[in-house]
């Protein structure tokens, strides 16, 4: 089912400042302002580069946390962390239809060929975390989401299925090779994958391995377009210093100082080194100056009407996170000299689009440019077939197929909404006291009988029970048929699947173990039943991975988000996380194999008697936790298992 456009509102996170106008930002700019369009609300939230006032607000934030501290130790009213972060996010609002957020606090370091802005000043965790429960967006698409960038950061407190796309290989990275397990942990839950190009798709997959879609750059086909370029006396020829524009322009004058001196003449100008154009008379040797004339640098405005006239592209350093610019001279009828090597080697066919160089050597670069100059009619079919597979690049497919990801991807927390009548009749009905996860003695771990649990249910005033024995619904089928009339018992079963442990509730018939996870939730919502998740997470349980369950999302009806019986309560955190991801009704059950047990863990609700009700009630529930030990409960059940055993020896 196709999403209307309208009803999503994404969010595109950048690791690199908004000042850094190409490679991923470009791409970035591209597909928010198609988005846009589209009818989607997009916001880019990139680095804040400004110095001015961070020391400031970095000041307020630490001192509202510390009043925050204070008032809360003396019981006294007092404002959050959270709002105190508001001071220092700077939204800005300009000609572009998104939004641009600035997040202030990051530090620059040279990452991968650029500078990227790491996210590590507690500040910014605390502002990305309030802008993402402010937003509520329906789609987090995260670029570059390598540690400790802003998109790392954005990944790991998303609260909306995230969507990354990576623009090149991750394996030169200081981050992977320090911080590999976390990367891999994080990056396993993320909704769906893009890689720019198929030889980054190939590195990536190699290191983290998935399932990867290879979604190319786009280009403004309206903006970049192929101009009148065969009368020109001088031909332009325009030289990419976007990676490193000292790196480059020193290239670029051993290039120049090794071409002969009957070279045909042409025009030179530089993009991305504008603040290198003070030495625009020292990139051409004296001998070479009646032929090579210096047109000064590009800034982006002035790029299609460059473009309009150019005939050649150096960009001997570009990397693949830099197609976007490539493909634009592409579209503009521009032949392309460029590396042969990664992602661009994909793009720029040898012979076909432009020449490719085995590397960026000044008499390589040199022989390239003297061969494109003297082949007038070469240089112009060159660039006729750049535009021609340019535009198959264009931005509105290139957003067409990131939108098919994003759909997806919403689909895993897309929720049915209750019946009217079902929540009409839990708004009228009283608060009782639930428990969605039980066991009884027809559970091979469990010594307590049925009669023994609904003596111990009614003195802890439980009126809602679901009892979800290992395997069988024969333990509930008791307990139902020996509760009182004012006792509403849930038929479950807690099934093993080859996976793990999946609950079903309000069933009918009894679910087969050692099915598979998707073959059990298929059983279990063909009986009208609700697909239960318990203790997710719990390395002391079978349970599902965090990335079977992302993709099994959308057919968890409840996930248990409170176990008493788990060691660590950060599992139960991540729990906490995954359903407010996917947006899943959370609720709580004791888990108890033990009489003690019992009210370890409630649910104060409203009312309700079928699972509808059930469903529209849990939205409003709130979580009765006891202060018993997970180490005590576990060790009162092995010492009544064991008992159990020995009183069945002959």
């Amino acid at each position: 089912m196709t999403l209307p456009a309208g009803q999503l509102k994404v969010g595109l996170v950048s690791p690199y400042a908004w000042t850094s106008r190409w490679g991923v930002n470009r791409h970035i700019r591209g597909l928010a302002v198609t988005l846009a369009g589209l009818g989607y609300e997009v916001s880019v939230i990139v680095p804040a580069e400004e110095r001015s006032g961070i020391r400031s607000a970095r000041k307020r934030a630490r001192a509202a946390r510390r009043t925050a501290r204070g008032q809360r130790k003396t019981g006294g009213p007092g404002s959050s962390p959270a709002n105190a972060t508001r001071s220092i996010l700077s939204t800005k609002t300009g000609a572009d239809p998104f939004r641009l957020i600035k997040i202030s606090g990051t530090f620059r370091f040279p990452y991968s060929e650029s500078l990227a802005n790491l996210a590590l000043p507690l500040d910014v965790t605390e502002q990305m975390n309030h802008l993402l429960i402010e937003e509520m967006f329906d789609i987090l698409h995260v670029h570059e989401p390598y540690p400790p960038s802003l998109s790392f950061t954005a990944l790991r407190l998303a609260h909306c299925p995230v969507v990354a796309t990576f623009h090149t290989g991750g394996e030169r990275f200081l981050s992977y090779q320090l911080m590999r397990p976390v990367v891999e942990r994080f990056l396993s839950r993320l909704d769906g994958r893009i890689c720019t190009s198929q030889n980054t798709r190939r590195i990536v997959s190699s290191h983290f391995p998935g399932s990867y879609t290879v979604i190319g750059s786009g280009v403004d086909t309206d903006r970049f377009f192929p101009g009148e370029t065969g009368n020109n006396e001088k031909p332009l020829v325009i030289f990419a210093a976007w990676s490193d524009p000292r790196k480059g322009m020193a290239l670029l004058l051993r290039a120049i100082r090794l071409l002969p001196d009957d070279v045909s003449p042409f025009e030179l100008a530089i993009v991305g080194g504008e603040e290198l154009a003070w030495r625009a008379n020292l990139v051409v040797p004296r001998r070479l100056r009646d032929r090579i004339s210096f047109s000064g640098p590009i800034s982006e405005d002035r790029l299609p009407e460059k473009y309009d006239r150019a005939e050649i592209l150096c960009a001997p350093y570009a990397t693949s996170g830099l197609t976007t610019s490539i493909l634009e001279a592409m579209a503009a009828g521009t032949a392309i000299v460029a590396p042969g090597q990664g992602g661009l080697k994909e793009l720029v066919g040898e012979g076909e689009q432009g020449l490719l160089l085995d590397h960026p050597y000044a008499y390589n670069l040199a022989a390239g440019l003297v061969d494109l100059l003297y082949d007038s009619r070469s240089r112009h079919a060159l660039g006729i077939r750049a535009a021609r597979k340019a535009a198959r690049f264009s931005w509105s497919r290139t957003a067409s197929q990131t939108t098919r990801i994003y759909q997806r991807a919403h689909k895993r927390r897309r929720r049915e909404a209750p019946p009217h009548g079902a929540v009409e009749s839990v708004r009228k009905g009283g608060t009782i006291l639930a428990d969605l996860h039980m066991h009884t003695s027809y559970s091979v771990d469990c010594a307590t009988t049925p009669r023994e649990l609904l003596a111990a249910c009614e003195e802890s005033g439980l009126t809602a029970i679901a009892i979800t024995d290992h395997n069988t619904i024969e333990g509930a089928l008791e307990v139902s048929r020996l509760a009182p009339k004012n006792m509403h018992v849930i038929i479950g079963e807690e099934v093993m699947t080859k996976e793990g442990e999946i609950i079903g509730l309000y069933l009918s018939e009894e679910i087969p173990k050692g099915l598979t996870a998707a073959e059990t939730v298929r059983l279990i919502r063909e009986q009208g039943a609700l697909v239960y998740v318990p203790h997710p997470f719990d390395p002391l349980h079978l349970t599902p991975s965090y990335e079977l369950l992302a993709s099994i999302a959308a057919d968890i009806n409840i996930l248990e988000v409170y176990n008493p019986r788990i060691t660590f309560d950060s599992f139960n955190e991540k729990a906490r996380q995954l359903a407010r991801k996917y947006d899943i009704p959370g609720a709580a059950g004791s888990d108890c194999h033990v009489v003690q047990g019992i009210g370890s863990a409630m649910l104060s609700l409203r009312k309700f008697s079928n699972p509808h009700e059930l469903l529209a009630s849990l939205r409003e529930a709130d979580i009765i936790r006891s202060s018993m030990s997970p180490i005590y409960l576990h060790s009162l059940k092995l010492l009544q298992s064991r008992r159990s055993q020995e009183d069945k020896r002959p």
